[in-house]
């Protein structure tokens, strides 16, 4: 019998299997082919934009304005007439919808009846008219105080509440990013100005500064870029585009968001071809996102815009078939509108004239007297 034969012993390292250990090994990866590809569909994304922005400036600038021009001095009396009729339908319709409330919520019997009663409210005077009415004067009480509220009087969480909704509506700030030394220094001056409450006295032990968050250096570092970007002053030409991103670089500062601060950073920098190592894969991905949203919106504007008459109203030569068009459906309007207003006025005259009175007819059951 053959002696069994031996495998050789396997020079493979052991199996991860078995092994609880793990060891991950990292790769350098060249980003270079990828940030080319990012900035060249950036490009084209600013490019395809930037047609739409074309088309969209003639459109505000140049077609808007020609047509209402053109509305103004081609039909300016018939729209005059519609807008002056317009009132009159107004105001009778409300008298005529005053008239069946009447009926409905009072229990009256006819129209007339209604409308003469409607017409005799309207002719009274209102009752806070009356000269011999005074102003209502409210008790300042035995103590001899106002009658404004102490601070005594409100609860301490309703003071913030008060005072939070204040900073809010009033002076713009968010409180949850005030510090704790100005937010008790403007809550202190809150309260004596409007509860009449004493300033408290300053604490004996001061509170520390709060350390800087790197977040917030980062966001006053890009802020200060893009001001020396976009500020107007900084800028001869005035784009309306720039004015915008202006706008938004604002907006994100005052609110403190960090990754909408490096978008639009990002986005300046591939506007002006100096897209470098510091602007990074991610950031790009992010302004091409941008891009395309802006861009789909704004194509979402121009296919509402297509549809109205002022479109291309500036370089069509021909407007002869657009004006015979509109002056038949502004005179259907007018006649339409005149006929309305006759019907309305009909029915109120008609309420407004007494009740004819019945003639008794004789039935053939009452005696004749012959005289």
């Amino acid at each position: 019998m053959s002696a069994r034969k031996r495998k050789p012993a396997s020079t493979r390292p052991p199996s991860a299997k078995g092994n609880k250990t793990k060891f991950w090994q990292l790769v350098a990866i060249d980003q270079s082919p990828l940030r080319r590809k990012a900035v060249s569909e950036c490009g084209r994304e600013m490019a395809r934009l930037e047609k739409l922005q074309v088309e969209w400036r003639q459109f505000e600038t140049e077609d808007k304005p020609a047509f209402a021009r053109w509305m103004a001095a081609t039909f300016g009396a018939l729209l005059s007439e519609l807008r002056e009729i317009e009132p009159l339908l107004r105001e009778k319709e409300a008298l005529i919808h005053e008239v069946e409330d009447e009926m409905f919520l009072r229990g009256t019997r006819s129209h007339r009846a209604a409308y003469a009663a409607v017409m005799r409210r309207r002719s009274m005077p209102p009752p806070d008219s009356r000269s011999d009415a005074e102003e209502p004067r409210w008790d300042d009480g035995d103590d001899g105080e106002s009658g404004d509220a102490a601070a005594g009087d409100v609860p301490e969480f309703e003071q913030h509440l008060l005072f939070e909704d204040f900073l809010r509506a009033v002076m713009g700030l968010d409180p949850d990013r005030m510090s704790d030394k100005t937010y008790d220094s403007m809550f202190a001056d809150f309260k004596a100005k409007i509860f009449g409450a004493d300033e408290p006295e300053p604490p004996v032990r001061e509170r520390q500064p709060e350390p800087v968050k790197p977040e917030q250096t980062r966001i006053k570092e890009i802020y200060r870029a893009l001001v020396r970007r976009l500020h107007p002053d900084m800028r001869t030409e005035k784009d309306a585009d720039v004015s915008a991103l202006w706008h938004e670089v604002q907006e994100a500062y005052g609110t403190g968001n960090l990754d909408r601060l490096e978008m639009l950073l990002a986005l300046t920098d591939i506007r002006s071809n100096s897209a470098g190592e510091h602007t990074s894969l991610s950031q790009m991905r992010s302004v091409l996102k941008e891009l395309r949203r802006s861009f789909n919106s704004l194509k979402r504007s121009l296919g509402a815009a297509r549809r109205e008459m002022a479109w291309d109203f500036a370089r069509t030569a021909d407007r002869s078939a657009l004006k015979s068009k509109l002056q038949r459906q502004f005179e259907s309007d007018l006649a339409a509108q005149k006929a309305k207003l006759r019907q309305l006025e009909a029915l109120l005259s008609a309420w407004a004239s007494p009740a004819k009175a019945k003639k008794r007819q004789m039935t053939s059951r009452q005696p004749e007297f012959g005289f």
